[in-house]
């Protein structure tokens, strides 16, 4: 019981700790004006999550490795601090900004135990606690894009940060509550952690790839409306991504247990990526409501599954000690890469073309990274 009460924990902390990461993404310029700073530095509070998981990846991955019930319950807490602190004074820039990163240091002790504790915890249900835990991740993505405007709309800025302070709270409580009916999990790192135990030419190509992948969710989390809004289609950006999450979801539940069973790993995140390129192409040269609500969904679609495949690669083909490092080597190089496109995305938020034409280029990126994978049979 102890372990599901902890896994429960986890994925109720890993979606506040998307939903707060975005939770002002589909109203930045509304939120910008009550907190009297700039729509940028409304987006800057999001790019402290990527900034904040390049510094500690490294570090999380090695003391998951060492204890993964201890610090990934250490990720719940400060998940569960950053979002609720934020209602004491929701209104003040500089307390969101603290806030913010306490919430943003426990999101890579979140991430990083996916492959860890499906691995120790359920070595014989691995693919669905991994999926489980990426499901959490996309729905508080979900969450707030979905409901943002509205929710702004009914009960301004309090509105947007109670519910995610509430559901922070809960998972760190069951966090903490099933980790103590733990014991130490075996098959845990022992003696000096050393980098070259978790590194390898395909964690470094999938960092790539899941950097590449990040970027462009990222970056159309954050910028979208930005980027939409010189044409009047600003309004679309935020439900346009959610629907491109939720169709998402349904990508996550179906397709990774069949890739993997059937050794299609390698296949699907090429096909993955061609299809990100076609589809940005597409709206670049014809960027409307239309085109955007329906290739969104089909980008959700084929692309959000890339990332519980890349976890699952990690447990069943890595040793279990080093599950976190090697879920940490990956966070830092996609983070690089994440955060260097995220800081640069203003560069082309000037029309829509312009910006789609940005992301083609990096799923361009992604697909030449794919083509360089070791197959997975």
């Amino acid at each position: 019981m102890g372990r599901l009460v902890f896994v429960a924990g986890l994925a109720v902390s890993t979606f506040a700790s998307q939903a707060a990461w975005l939770t002002f993404a589909p109203v930045s310029t509304r939120v910008a004006e009550d907190l009297g700073v700039s729509p940028e530095a409304v987006g800057l509070l999001a790019v402290m999550y990527p900034a904040f998981y390049l510094l500690l990846t490294l570090p999380s991955g090695a003391l998951i490795d060492r204890d993964v019930r201890l610090w990934a319950s250490a990720g719940a807490v400060l998940t569960g601090l950053g979002a609720s602190l934020r209602l004491l004074d929701p209104l003040d820039y500089r307390w969101l900004a603290i806030c913010q990163a306490l919430a943003a240091a426990g999101q890579p002790f979140l991430l990083n135990s996916f492959a860890a504790v499906a691995g120790s915890l359920f070595p014989e249900r691995k693919g669905m606690v991994v999926s489980i835990l990426s499901l959490s991740m996309y729905m508080g993505i979900i969450y707030s894009l979905a409901t943002g405007y509205r929710v702004y709309e009914a009960l301004g800025v309090v509105g947007l940060v109670a519910p995610v302070a509430v559901a922070s709270l809960v998972g760190a409580l069951l966090s903490i509550a099933g980790a103590a009916r733990l014991g130490r999990v075996s098959g845990q790192a022992g003696g000096r952690w050393r980098l070259r135990d978790a590194l390898s030419k395909d964690i470094v190509l999938l960092g790539l790839l899941v950097g590449l992948g990040i970027a462009i969710f990222d970056n159309m989390s954050i910028w979208l409306e930005a980027a939409l809004s010189p044409a009047g289609l600003g309004d679309v950006a935020g439900v346009a991504v959610a629907a491109s999450l939720v169709s998402g979801l349904i990508g996550v539940a179906l397709i990774p247990g069949v890739v993997a069973g059937r050794g299609l790993r390698t296949i699907y995140f090429r096909l993955a990526a061609a299809t990100a390129a076609i589809i940005f192409l597409t709206l670049a040269l014809a960027p409307s409501r239309a085109s955007l609500l329906v290739l969104m969904v089909l980008l959700g679609l084929v692309m959000l599954p890339a990332y519980p495949l890349v976890m699952e690669w990690i447990a069943t083909f890595h040793d279990r000690r080093v599950h976190g490092s090697a879920a940490g080597l990956v966070g830092l190089v996609s983070r690089i890469l994440t955060t260097t496109l995220a800081l640069a995305a203003p560069l082309f938020i000037g029309s829509p073309s312009t910006y789609f034409m940005y992301l083609a280029l990096l799923a361009a990126a992604a697909l030449v990274v794919a083509l360089m994978l070791p197959g997975d049979r």
